[in-house]
């Protein structure tokens, strides 16, 4: 038997009140239309506004971008006297960026390079010129966004760097899409309209089903006052009927419901931290509010906490770099999605170098959140200097035979038909430096091997008696030639040592090569050989100009020279003592050094040594 407030319910549901309802529903549709209409227009309106607003911030953002590379790029080719390309960066970096105007401007208005070389005023690049330039500036029209970028060029003057970029404006070619989608809706709404008044004065017991689901504001809403008048129809009973199978049901599923989620949530937290410690890099996880949410083991050592302290802690009192707190507020609070990447420097006990800030939004639902990566990209940045360095020193060493060598040809072809003596001296100086050329670039293919970890080693018994020989033939002309004393003490009988000759000869060709010379005429060379246990150790000991104690390990650096006035003059890569300690410590030795300044220095390289041979 129902109760009274389930009658009253049934009655206000009667097939009449349906009727009398009908017109009310139509006007309701018609001001529900034109409100979804009217928000329909503003949305798609402020859509098309935002969408040309940023781009136009990226247009602008990227010549900045563009001419602040371009700036630095423009200051180091004009201290170098490299006009020509200036010019061809300045005009490839016009057409690649689609640059309005591209041009490097003089204090006086000279046009020094310009994306359209028909623009240039200025032919050839002065030495120097009077003039200051005014802070960079920046000027933007519906159009074009003009820049200016100061030019700061040591020993020259000031020039300035200017930019003219297109900015994207594409107003009027999103409003034909959106008017189609409008129409459609609308078209899409007047339909739905219709056929709903057709099919509701034929389905009573449906539309009566569509009233109380329009009725119920409350998702706790008792099902019992869900049913309907069995006079509706057969529907009206069925539906009374999946009322009482669904009230069955939702007992049932929010028991089951309430044990799973507290069974799920501790699983799903077990699984986040498990997954967050396994992966190598830093992973914080922070929510819209700027607090963090989960974060993993790594990111606990890179940020030099505690995991406990950075839980639920606001990213401005975890992280200092203003930057990043600034791009983490924009990944989880601002409009747009996007992934911004930062570096800075970290300093501390624990880590100390660079680290890398990767900033990706995460949109899950309703939901906002942003997920920080860190690196440790300090290893990276030094192998980045240290290539570059190498690089920069190569080319210098590589550099000057070449120069000799042209020079020379260029004296034997002038002399070649009147003075047969001039030119045999400058085919003998080409010829030296052909040598002294092909001895720098094995040195760095050397030294490249080295590096890369491919240079290999063929071990042999290796009667070192007999390489000491050879070294003193190889290397008693050039004494002469400078009136050097070369003396070789040697033991009576030396062992064998398991090596690589060539390699072994290679560090010891290098030892005396360069007592000989750094010894100026006059001078003593003696070459000692001693057998300690296992240890085979050959000194070089030379009466030169010395070392100072602040560059005794330095001399094993790549590239580096002395900075010894009197080594000024003396040829050399700066790679032979690196070669030859790596080459030492490659057979399990080394070469270690003792000098003072004025009297000379003694290189001692050991080496392990085979059983006595017989």
């Amino acid at each position: 038997m129902k109760s009274g407030k389930t009658e009253t319910k049934r009655a206000s549901l009667m097939p009449s009140d349906l009727l009398r309802g009908d017109s009310l529903f139509a006007v309701l549709i018609f001001v529900v239309v034109g409100v979804f209409l009217c928000t329909l227009v503003a949305s798609v309106w402020n859509n098309i506004v935002f969408q040309r607003d940023v781009k136009e911030r990226a247009s602008a953002e990227n010549a900045r971008e563009v001419g602040n590379v371009l700036a630095k790029a423009a200051e180091a080719l004009i201290a170098t006297d490299e006009l020509s390309t200036l010019r061809r960066v300045v005009a490839e970096s016009g057409v690649e960026h689609g640059l309005k105007s591209c041009r490097v401007l003089l204090p006086d208005g000279g046009v020094l390079a310009d994306a359209d070389p028909g623009g240039i005023t200025v032919i050839d690049l002065p030495d120097a010129w009077e003039g200051e330039v005014s802070h960079g500036t920046e000027a933007f029209t519906k159009t074009a966004a003009t820049l200016t970028f100061p030019l700061h060029v040591p020993a020259r003057g000031s020039a300035t760097l200017e930019l003219i970029a297109g900015l994207d404006d594409q107003l009027t070619g999103g409003l034909g899409p959106q008017t189609a989608q409008m129409a459609i809706a609308c078209l899409a709404l007047a339909s739905m309209l219709l056929v709903h008044r057709h099919a509701r004065f034929r389905l009573k017991a449906i539309g009566a089903i569509h009233e109380v689901l329009l009725a119920v504001k409350d998702e706790h809403t008792d099902i019992s006052a869900l049913e309907l008048d069995p006079e509706l129809g057969l529907e009206a009973v069925a539906w009374n009927k999946l009322l009482g199978e669904k009230q069955s049901v939702q007992i049932c599923s929010a028991i089951q419901q309430v044990k799973d989620a507290v069974h799920e949530r501790s699983e799903t937290a077990d699984e986040l931290t498990a997954t967050f410690d396994a992966i190598p890099y830093g992973l914080v996880l922070v929510d819209d509010e700027m607090q963090i949410q989960h974060v993993n083991g790594a990111a606990a050592v890179l940020l030099q906490a505690e995991r406990a302290q950075l839980l639920h802690a606001h990213i401005p009192h975890v992280i200092q770099d203003e930057t990043v707190v600034a791009g983490v507020r924009d990944v989880v609070q601002g409009p747009a999605s996007k992934r911004i990447v930062h570096e800075t420097e970290q300093d501390g006990s624990v880590t100390a170098g660079v680290l890398r800030f990767t900033l990706c939004p995460i949109r899950h639902e309703e939901a906002l959140y942003g997920l920080i990566m860190i690196e440790d990209v300090t290893q990276q940045r030094v192998a980045a200097v240290a290539m570059n360095s190498f690089l920069a020193k190569a080319a210098h060493e590589l550099r000057t035979p070449l120069t000799n060598i042209r020079l020379f040809v260029e004296e034997a072809l002038e002399h070649c038909e009147r003075d047969v003596a001039a030119t045999s001296k400058a085919l003998n100086v080409i010829n030296g430096e052909a040598q002294r050329l092909e001895r720098t670039v094995s040195e760095i293919l050397s030294v490249s091997e080295i590096e890369a970890g491919s240079f290999q080693m063929r071990r042999d018994d290796v009667h070192m008696g007999v390489l000491l020989g050879q070294l003193k033939a190889n290397h008693e002309a050039q004494a002469s030639n400078k009136r050097i004393t070369l003396e070789f003490d040697l033991p009576p009988k030396l062992p064998a040592a398991s090596a690589d000759r060539d390699k072994v000869a290679l560090a010891l060709h290098n030892l005396l090569g360069n007592a000989l010379k750094y010894t100026p005429e006059g001078g003593h060379i003696v070459v000692m050989a001693a057998v300690d246990k296992d240890r085979l150790s050959i000194a070089v000991t030379d009466t030169g100009i010395g070392i100072s104690a602040d560059e005794i390990e330095r001399v094993f650096d790549k590239f580096y020279r002395s900075k010894d006035p009197q080594a000024a003059g003396i040829k050399g890569s700066g790679l032979g003592l690196a070669i030859s300690r790596e080459v030492a410590r490659l057979h399990g030795g080394d070469i270690t050094a003792e000098s003072e300044p004025g009297k000379g220095s003694t290189f001692t390289l050991t080496l392990p040594i085979l059983e006595e041979v017989p």
